[in-house]
Order: C-alpha cells, then sequence, then structure tokens
C-alpha cells in the first residue's frame, strides 16, 4: 500500500479505489480526489496528486507550499505534494484534513467517456 499514514488519516471516509495508468486513483463517489504514486519510473512525480483546477492552485499553494505541477504527463490542472518534499507528511496530513472538511479545492468529477460512435 502507497502511503498508508495517509490513507490512515482519511478514515472513516469510504474510498474508492481505481488502477489508472500504473497508479492508484482514489474517488469518494464520483469525484476523483487524489493519485497515489510511488514507483520507479519517473520518480521526480511519486507523491500524493490533488485533482483540483488551475483556478484553485494558488489558494492551495498558500496552505501547502510544497506543490507543484505534475512533471511527466505534463498535466497543467492537477498538482503534486512530491513525497521528497521535507514537509511530505505534514502537508499530506493537512491534505487529509481538508479533504475530510470537504474543501472545494480538491476534487473533480471527470468528464464523461466519449462511447465509440457517438459525436
Amino acid at each position: 500500500m502507497t502511503y498508508p499514514f495517509f490513507l490512515e488519516e482519511l478514515y472513516p471516509i469510504t474510498l474508492i479505489d481505481k488502477k489508472m495508468f500504473g497508479v492508484d486513483a482514489y474517488y469518494i463517489g464520483d469525484k476523483i480526489m487524489f493519485v497515489l504514486k510511488c514507483n520507479d519510473k519517473h520518480i521526480e512525480d511519486n507523491g500524493i496528486w490533488l485533482a483540483t483546477t488551475k483556478d484553485r492552485h494558488e489558494k492551495l499553494k498558500e496552505v501547502l507550499p510544497s506543490l507543484r505541477t505534475i512533471q511527466m504527463y505534463g498535466i497543467k490542472s492537477w498538482l503534486i505534494l512530491p513525497e521528497d518534499s521535507d514537509t511530505f507528511e505534514i502537508e499530506a496530513r493537512k491534505i487529509a484534513t481538508m479533504i475530510k472538511e470537504n474543501s472545494d479545492l480538491i476534487g473533480n468529477i471527470p468528464k464523461p467517456k466519449k462511447r465509440k460512435g457517438s459525436k
């Protein structure tokens, strides 16, 4: 399990774990909240990826100063708390608290997938 202390901080929230592209994506209901990545590929992006939008970046970085953009995929809307941050565990616990308090800064409802043959 990746970053078990972080998942423990989120108890008793019911999280839905979905495997995506070699990482674990976590949802609350139909809202994607975060991804946990810890593997040997692109180690610079190991950490907690937050599902968010560009208009929320500034506010999130005020609360979580170690956040930065994800490098390997060029994803611009999500932010990452890198595991090599000196304050990783402290800021991870802040993220858990924000999620438990239902912060509107974290989480997105993914766009529906287009079905083949539809316009």
